[in-house]
């Protein structure tokens, strides 16, 4: 299965209207994240942190995160592996994205 198939976006943060606690301006980040259809089928949608996210900034959550190779999602591969943990919530579902396909692991 191709990740293009499960509705791949690129996740932003900040920008107009964001601000901190003290009222700063949060600048607008794209490509902090990636959100998908769960390849299971379940119907949620699965949501990765990246370490090094697209727009070349820091990562931008304090939790754990993804490394990325590739800037599209035909090519996209992302280590470590993804476990959507039924402790925590999910389906289950323990895969892995590389070069744009999802591995079940």
């Amino acid at each position: 299965m191709r990740l293009l198939d499960l509705n791949p976006r690129w996740v932003g943060a900040g920008g107009e209207h964001v601000t901190n606690a003290d009222g700063s301006p949060v600048p607008r980040r794209e490509g902090v994240g990636l959100i998908f259809a769960c390849p299971c089928g379940c119907g949620i949608e699965c949501y990765i942190d990246l370490e090094n996210p697209v727009d070349g900034g820091p990562p931008y959550a304090d939790r754990p995160r993804w490394f990325r190779t590739g800037t599209d999602f035909a090519t996209l591969t992302m280590t470590p592996s993804i476990l959507r943990s039924r402790d925590k919530g999910g389906c289950g579902w323990h895969g892995f994205i590389t070069n744009g396909e999802i591995v079940v692991a």
